[in-house]
């Protein structure tokens, strides 16, 4: 697989490229190059080197005589000794200046017999600029409606935004070196820009009037084929354009900000994190004067939250939810409060330890998803309330409050079912009732299976292998937490990650893997203490105490059981 221009690639996108080249636990192997200029590692210096095998190659620019002979190369004996020194003395090494400079200066550019009058142009935006305005008016204006796809188009979708456009056309935008065809086996044939430079410098010759016709006729053409999040990219896009022409019309802002809403709802409720975060900041970017927030961005940065509380990420969480809960309450607005105060909850459980301080929040989120009056909402705070008692080991108490969520369940809610009948299992695990909870947890994993949500599939092998452990099947239990594992390491899902990587540790410990056992505790309390959770470290220390016991070593045992006091006295209480 091959990447290009990686350092215009937004976080979602370089993230899933760099899980891409984690190993995996199946035996398939895929090479993966990535090109992209020295800015991505300026802005994600350690990004890509978390593969064993990673290698970077930095291309460094042209000697002056390797310039020279490249526009000799490129010219084709039509660049003359003068014109090569010039063109690689402006290019500053930089290859694609000097293939394009001597593109634009060869023959079929300046007259049939190439001795026109000639001149360098400064840079390489001149260069292609100069390319653009030698083109026949037909296709200069052809190419730069094509430079409103954010990325590949056929040409059914060209028509779009041009009616009379022909594959002929499309053609000759290729011959002239505009276009490259973007290859999909199996697909109808697509083109792109072909180089990103290239793309800017066209898209910036564009009026600003022209962008905002154009990019909202393929908004619509976009929700009307059933693509929102892509829609949204490019009211976004009209939106900017419309604020240039007139900063006091709102109209095609507002319609912007919905649209990613609604796009990063999409992505979080998928487990997307980053994605839905790259949108809802984007939806804020475009909303406004902050002093102006209601609901709507209430919602939208309650849904930023979570996304940051998934990643592990609570420090950041807080602050979105907790400015979340002050517009909500300020506009009344019952839904982003009931999900913003949902997960402060669990933050204050997991993250600062206070579990009277997540009671009262969590009661408050209750109470808001009732006042909404909304099934989902409701025991999706049930879900979380039930947590509470579950910490203070008073399982009855948070059996009720699960088997109320279990019953309120919308018959399409099959995310909560999962859920609900996962707490249950846990509960009842705790509750040594162990058949019991390994039924429940089969009747959920069904059911994640069925629906294809990866998240709940990974919670529920999870909790099934850990089941199979304590009966003592624990060879059994290990496929489960691979693929439990892979599947969180796929979605970003730090701390479900050491969870389950611990369990697999106290597993491969009873199995008398020792050295596995150690690797996926210790991997787990690096993670817990970046994250800054204190819910993990106490019984993980614990357990790797019983390691270095098993090993013989009871100097080691006692530190690190030492640790496991210290991290329980720093738990939640």
């Amino acid at each position: 697989m091959i990447f290009e221009d990686a350092h215009t690639l937004k976080a979602p996108m370089l993230d899933l490229i760099a899980r891409l080249s984690v190993r995996g636990a199946g035996s398939r192997r895929a090479l993966i190059v990535v090109l992209a200029r020295t800015e991505l590692l300026e802005q994600r210096p350690t990004w890509g080197s978390s593969s064993s095998n990673s290698v970077l190659i930095r291309l460094e620019t042209l000697s002056r005589d390797e310039s020279v002979q490249l526009a000799r190369h490129a010219g084709g004996g039509h660049i003359g000794e003068v014109e090569a020194i010039e063109i690689a003395e402006r290019a500053g090494g930089n290859p694609y200046f000097i293939i394009e400079t001597t593109g634009m200066l060869m023959p079929s550019s300046v007259g049939a017999d190439g001795h026109g009058p000639r001149s360098v142009p400064p840079t390489v935006q001149a260069v292609v600029s100069a390319r653009l305005d030698a083109m026949e008016p037909r296709l200069r204006d052809l190419a730069r409606r094509a430079s409103v796809f954010r990325y590949a188009f056929d040409v059914n979708e060209l028509r779009f935004v041009d009616e009379d456009a022909t594959a002929e056309e499309v053609q000759q935008l290729e011959d002239a070196e505009i276009l490259v065809r973007d290859q999909q086996p199996g697909a109808l044939q697509r083109w792109r820009m072909r180089h990103s430079t290239l793309k800017d410098v066209v898209y910036g010759s564009l009026s600003k009037r022209e962008r905002e016709r154009l990019h909202q006729r393929v908004a619509q053409s976009l929700l009307d084929s059933g693509h929102p999040s892509l829609a949204a990219d490019h009211l976004e896009l009209a939106a900017a354009a419309s604020l240039d022409l007139d900063p006091n019309n709102r109209v095609l802002p507002d319609r912007a900000v919905d649209a990613l809403l609604v796009a990063g709802d999409r992505a979080r409720r998928r487990m997307e994190s980053r994605t839905a975060i790259d949108r809802y900041q984007r939806a804020l970017a475009m909303a406004g004067q902050e002093a102006r927030w209601a609901a709507r961005e209430a919602r939208i940065l309650a849904g930023m939250g979570e996304a940051h509380y998934w990643l592990g990420e609570y420090a950041t969480a807080s602050t979105a939810l907790n400015r979340a809960v002050e517009i909500g309450e300020a506009c009344q607005d019952a839904f982003a409060l009931a999900l913003a105060l949902r997960f402060l909850g669990d933050i204050a459980i997991n993250f600062e330890a206070d579990v009277d301080k997540a009671e009262r929040l969590l009661n408050r989120s209750v109470l808001a998803a009732e006042e909404l009056g909304d099934p989902w909402a409701i025991v999706r705070s049930l879900l979380f309330a039930g947590w509470v008692p579950w910490t203070r080991q008073r399982f009855d108490e948070s059996e009720r409050v699960w088997r109320r969520a279990l019953s309120l369940v919308d018959p399409k809610d099959q995310w909560a079912r999962v859920r609900a009948l996962t707490a249950l299992s846990i509960n009842r695990s705790e509750m040594r009732d162990l058949e019991a909870a390994l039924q429940l947890i089969e009747e959920a994993r069904t059911i994640a299976e069925e629906t294809g949500d990866q998240f709940s599939v990974a919670n529920t092998l999870v909790q099934k292998a850990r089941l199979l452990d304590d009966l003592g099947r624990g060879a059994e239990a290990l496929p489960c937490f691979d693929r439990g594992v892979s599947i969180f390491g796929g979605l970003g899902a730090r701390w479900e990650m050491a969870d389950a990587r611990a369990a697999r540790g106290i597993a491969y410990r009873n199995l008398g893997r020792l050295d596995q056992a150690e690797e996926d505790l210790r991997f787990a309390i690096r993670t817990a203490e970046e994250l800054g959770d204190r819910q993990l470290p106490p019984w993980t220390w614990r357990n790797l105490a019983e390691v270095a016991e098993l090993r013989g070593d009871k100097a080691a045992a006692e530190e690190l059981l030492k640790r496991s006091r210290d991290a329980e006295s720093r738990g939640p209480h």
